[in-house]
């Protein structure tokens, strides 16, 4: 479902309409890639009654004439990392995505009640907004030509521009999403990006 308020666009998704990448799952479950289980069907049925898939997205021009630096209409940035990463672009999307604050409550709860039920659910989760990240990136990228996601904190790309990308998307209003002072945010299970449009 879309809904726009102003520039931004706001994306949202259905427990049943994000298919859970199996691989990803595995990988943060440690286990092989069919895994199946009593416990792991229980976790993910109250992850998906938990669970409130939101994205806010903005598509924005991006000026690369300067060497290794990535300049948007709220920020810019030094990296050569990104810069690399955006060239041949003339528009970026710059977009947070975010399981809510419910799915963080329930990991607290269950780190108290029930060590296995949360390292499966909180495996869960962070494949589960890795797998609404590509949902989100395939809704954006539809007849369009686009770059890998790059999120802050990867390579030189300082983790410190989370700061001006969520007031720019207005994140706390739109999906609930802070950040401390050590540019982490909460919800925990939320991720920011920018994703090159090659045009």
């Amino acid at each position: 479902m879309f809904v726009q308020k102003g520039d931004i666009k706001i994306i949202t998704a259905k427990a049943e309409e994000i298919r859970i990448n199996q691989n990803e799952l595995a990988l943060r479950l440690k286990t092989g890639r069919e895994y199946e289980s009593e416990l792991l069907e229980k976790c993910r049925k109250r992850f998906n009654e938990t669970v409130s898939y939101r994205c806010a997205c903005i598509r924005i021009p991006v000026d690369l004439s300067e060497e290794n630096v990535c300049k948007f209409d709220f920020a810019q940035v030094h990296s050569k990392n990104l810069y690399r990463n955006l060239q041949g672009c003339k528009e970026v999307f710059v977009l947070a995505v975010t399981t809510g604050i419910a799915v963080d409550r329930l990991l607290a709860r269950l780190n108290i009640t029930s060590q296995a039920e949360h390292f499966v659910t909180d495996g869960l989760s962070s494949a589960a907004i890795e797998s609404f990240c590509d949902y989100v990136s395939d809704i954006l990228s539809e007849n369009l030509k686009c770059a890998s996601r790059f999120s802050a904190g990867y390579g030189d790309f300082s983790i410190e521009f989370q700061k001006p990308l969520l007031e720019r998307l207005s994140a706390a209003e739109t999906l609930g999403i802070t950040l401390n002072s050590a540019y982490l945010m909460t919800p925990v299970k939320s991720i920011t990006a920018i994703m090159g449009i090659k045009l």
